[in-house]
């Protein structure tokens, strides 16, 4: 259902795809008329959307004005589709979900095996990225549903919902740290760190205590992926840091999770929050979606309150 300007449409997908050409495949249209609703466009607003450069397309401040208006203008129509589908008694939609990798090998699986269950008609799609670049796809329409630890605050961006994690290092179960009821950064340092990469929240969230330790620790790798970290500290290669979502269902069993504390002796907690766009009216399947989410969070965070048993 189109009841929206066809300019508006041909706008996003020039900017989604970065050229007319590109534009032109995904709509399965011929790169003229699209040129054509593009000029048409411009003139009517009397401001040029793009500039034309060697390597595509690129907004110019007005464009980038304009992609604003057309996220919400195309966002609000999705939604308007959905609640006239479940006026009609239907059960559809899509939701497009971008999360960090850390959620994909437990949480994720769980929240859309639910929604797969209660709402049969509803398909997904799923995106990884880091926390530091999830804000964008959700603000400008990319993904509906952002799924991130400590995003850095976005205008454009609201929280949903969240639950908190503990934050602990990874090591062998024969690590001299491994029976230990916690431990400090400082307590690790005999051992070689395997970080993160300064986009990931699991190194935001330790970089304080990182940077007050009498000496700067030896890091043997700096990654953005989360199941490499969990693999090299299983076969005992250093010491991660990540909190315990996900350990059970990794493909490294092997990683021990020790709860991490700061040097005053406070737990050091990670946020996972859920994230949609600010200001819009959530349409059915993604207003579904986040209730799930909300619920398996919420249940996680409440079992990793509670002390392990070591």
């Amino acid at each position: 259902m189109h009841i929206h300007a066809r300019g508006l449409l041909y706008f996003d997908a020039i900017r989604r795809n970065g050229s007319i050409r590109g534009a032109a495949r995904q709509l399965f249209i011929d790169a003229s008329a699209v040129n054509r609703q593009l000029i048409q466009l411009e003139q009517e607003l009397g401001f040029a959307l793009f500039e034309r450069l060697s390597g595509g397309l690129q907004l110019t401040p007005a464009g980038e004005l304009f992609a604003r208006h057309a996220t919400h203008v195309l966002q609000d129509a999705e939604w308007l589709e959905n609640e006239l589908d479940m006026l009609r008694g239907l059960q559809r939609g899509k939701v497009h979900v971008v999360g960090v990798e850390s959620l994909h090998s437990a949480l994720l699986p769980e929240v859309i095996g639910s929604m797969l269950e209660r709402y049969p008609g509803i398909s997904l799609q799923v995106t990884s990225a880091s926390s530091g670049h999830i804000a964008e796809y959700v603000a400008n329409g990319r993904a509906d549903v952002g799924m991130a630890f400590d995003m850095p605050q976005h205008d454009d961006v609201e929280h949903a919902a969240s639950g908190r994690f503990r934050l602990g290092a990874l090591v062998t179960a024969d690590h001299p740290l491994a029976r230990k009821r916690s431990v400090t950064l400082a307590q690790c340092t005999p051992w070689p760190f395997i970080l993160g990469t300064e986009d990931l929240a699991s190194y935001a969230l330790i970089q304080g205590e990182l940077k007050a330790l009498p000496e700067p620790p030896k890091a043997v790798v700096r990654a953005t992926s989360v199941e490499l970290m969990k693999r090299l500290a299983s076969a005992g290669h250093g010491i991660a840091f990540q909190t315990r979502l996900g350990l059970e269902a990794s493909a490294s069993p092997a990683a021990q999770f020790v709860p991490l504390e700061s040097a005053q002796g406070a737990p050091i907690l990670g946020t996972l929050g859920i994230h949609v766009r600010s200001g819009r009216s959530l349409p059915p399947a993604t207003a579904a979606f986040v209730e799930c989410a909300s619920q398996v969070i919420l249940r996680l965070a409440a079992q990793d309150a509670r002390p392990k048993r070591r």
